[in-house]
């Protein structure tokens, strides 16, 4: 469920109203849905904690007599209940949008133990070492890895509290060892996180192997020469010279604007493109601006379109070359891959917070898992290596973004792969670190809290 937290409501009320937190489970065929009801004086507020709580758009809610009504217009659904004084339950009924008749009962509870409604329900942080998983990753101790273990400790107190909001998982690596593994609200090491945007880094490594099978020649290479098909579009006057290297480093030229503006925000580019019959169409036929500085527009079209030559190339379907190249290599088992759009190529991709530490740890050894060459050394050295500064503050490589840190008095250089929403994979190959993060921190900006967090971990670490 998408969860709004717009809340209208209308309420009368005659009679003292139950006061406190409830939980009902609501049960669907495949999936239970964790319903909270919290009693706030007179109005009631009813959240999703399935997994992270999320607030309902009710445009009808009411307490009278004993009977609780609320319904959903997003969902065209309501509910009908009864509250009990004697046993303090309230018994309903949920009837969706289809009229199907499903029970949903409420039973109170101490909101401070309902999992899903805060990040933590622990009192105090205890550590404990990631467990050793048959899944390629080797386990270890902060302490062993020269990490500051009282420093650990506060820092996953704070995301706990709050204090860092909207983060489902972090995980920590040194020295190619797995130290911290932390989950939040209701989420574990087996769900699979729609990595966003990090999608992107995931095809640079994509055409660092075409590349070195001699499939795609060059990042020089031009569109016009790789994409059947759009000849009409990718081969005029204006775009016949747009190259590999320009797409993969967000510097067409093309006017673009994806990071202003929410992705639910029409002025959002990406937004406007999408009821497009043709996106390939709608971006190439855009006027270029011819420029003597390359101009970064970060662009996701970009990498539908780095989608296309490589199928075009590999003259594989993106999700087997995806599968076949990476995945299985790294004994990825457990993915989700997108539906192609209907210009063929493949969007985001979906992996686990241990699968996409994989990907960092692949980066952090020059393109090697577990003794087994599976990136070009070359490539991963050169798509990491800034080609371009959107911001004083962070650079882009080949759909990687670029970034300083300050380490022992001295600065560090890394990249990240982040994708909207909090998810990030950040290498920081000098202190031989890999940092991965969860999320649902809804922002196009890059720079958020995951900086500050990856500056805590740095300086925890000896």
């Amino acid at each position: 469920m998408i969860l709004p937290v717009l809340l209208f409501v209308m309420c009368t009320s005659h009679a003292p109203t139950p006061s406190g937190d409830y939980i009902g489970f609501l049960k669907f065929p495949g999936i239970t849905y964790h319903i909270y009801l919290g009693w706030q004086g007179a109005l009631p507020v009813v959240k999703n904690v399935t997994f992270k709580a999320g607030e309902f758009s009710l445009d009808t809610l009411y307490f009278t007599n004993d009977s609780l009504h609320f319904r959903l217009h997003d969902f065209y659904s309501e509910y009908r209940g009864h509250y009990n004084r004697n046993t303090n339950q309230i018994t309903g009924l949920w009837i969706g949008e289809d009229s199907t008749v499903y029970p949903l009962n409420f039973v109170a509870a101490n909101g401070d133990t309902i999992s899903g409604l805060h990040p933590h329900n622990y009192p105090t942080y205890t550590y404990q070492p990631p467990p050793q998983e048959e899944d390629g990753i080797t386990c270890s101790t902060v302490s062993n890895q020269h990490i500051n273990a009282t420093a650990i400790d506060s820092l996953i107190e704070r995301i706990a509290d709050g204090h860092y909001t909207d983060i489902h998982s972090i995980l920590v690596a040194r020295h190619n060892q797995l130290v911290l593994e932390e989950y939040f609200y209701r989420y574990d090491r087996n769900y699979v996180y729609n990595i966003q945007s990090a999608t992107k880094s995931v095809v640079s490594a994509l055409i660092g192997i075409s590349l070195e099978k001699g499939e795609i020649k060059n990042v020089k290479e031009t569109l016009c020469a790789n994409l059947p098909g759009y000849e009409t579009w990718a081969c005029t006057a204006a775009n016949k010279d747009l190259t590999l290297h320009q797409l993969l480093t967000m510097s067409t030229g093309i006017p673009w604007d994806e990071q202003t503006y929410d992705y639910m925000d029409n002025r959002n580019s990406l937004s406007n493109a999408a009821n497009e019959k043709d996106q390939f169409v709608h971006l190439l036929s855009l006027p270029r601006v011819a420029s003597a500085t390359p101009v970064f527009a970060y662009n996701s079209l970009n990498h539908i379109l780095i989608n296309a030559v490589l199928r075009n190339a590999t003259h594989l379907e993106n999700k087997e070359e995806l599968e076949t190249r990476l995945l299985q290599p790294l004994g990825i088992e457990k993915s989700y891959i997108s539906e192609p759009s209907p210009m063929g190529a493949i969007g985001d991709i979906g992996l686990r917070p241990r699968d996409m530490l994989k990907f960092g740890l692949l980066y952090l050894n020059d393109g090697v898992w577990n003794g087994q060459r599976v990136v070009p050394t070359h490539w991963v050295r050169e798509s990491t290596s800034t080609k371009i500064h959107p911001r004083s503050t962070v650079g882009y490589g080949y759909f990687w973004w670029t970034k300083d840190f300050q380490w022992k008095g001295k600065m560090v250089s890394s990249f990240f792969a982040w994708g909207y929403g909090g998810q990030y994979i950040f290498v920081i190959p000098e202190v031989r670190l890999v940092i991965v993060m969860s999320g649902s921190k809804w922002t196009t900006d890059p720079e958020s809290q995951a900086m500050e967090i990856v500056n805590e971990i740095l300086a925890a670490s000896e």
